[in-house]
């Protein structure tokens, strides 16, 4: 696998190995808030509870909380 090295981007020294790794999931799950594919009064159920599935179900109740009441927080289904 090889890919451009302008895709590829240091991790600063106070940052874990760890919290390194959850970057991109993260960014993806910001992402999807990000391009309003969910509006407001939408219902969202999130299948999979892996890594990225919470990271998902956690930016988006947290973004639907600060809309107020009224909006439906998302639902995670998976088996954990």
């Amino acid at each position: 696998l090889t890919l451009p090295v302008v895709n590829l981007h240091a991790v600063p020294d106070g940052v874990s190995t760890e919290n390194a790794a959850f970057a991109e999931p993260l960014a993806a799950a910001f992402r999807i808030a990000e391009q309003r594919v969910v509006s407001p009064k939408d219902r969202v159920a999130i299948i999979g509870d892996g890594k990225l599935g919470l990271l998902i179900a956690e930016v988006l109740g947290r973004h639907a909380a600060s809309l107020g009441e009224g909006t439906p927080m998302p639902v995670l289904f998976g088996r954990h």
